[in-house]
């Protein structure tokens, strides 16, 4: 892949303009994946649109699950996690037997 891309201005201004809603952000963010999200708003700041990228992260990120990329919210302090691709579960070390 070449290290620079030509991109028509206008074709430019679109796709930003398009994906700088903050309806879309909302209902889309956290249908997308870790990767899929960070290139978009890798995208969005190339064409300056560093508010919008941030927006995106940020939605996404409210559904995250611990250990995923972007998750931010409050892990319990008895739960150990293992990260097992976009799914987590507690380590079996925090996990009473019953028996």
């Amino acid at each position: 892949m070449a290290d620079t891309v030509s991109i028509p201005a206008d074709v430019a201004h679109a796709f930003a303009e398009a994906w700088c809603d903050s309806t879309i952000t909302a209902d889309v963010a956290a249908s997308l994946g870790c990767t899929e999200v960070d290139a978009l708003a890798d995208l969005l700041r190339a064409l300056g649109a560093e508010q919008a990228a941030d927006e995106w992260v940020d939605a996404h990120a409210k559904d995250d699950d611990p250990g995923d990329g972007h998750f931010q919210g409050t892990v319990p302090e008895d739960v150990s996690l293992t990260a097992d691709a976009m799914r987590w579960s507690p380590d079996p070390a925090d996990t009473k037997d019953e028996g």
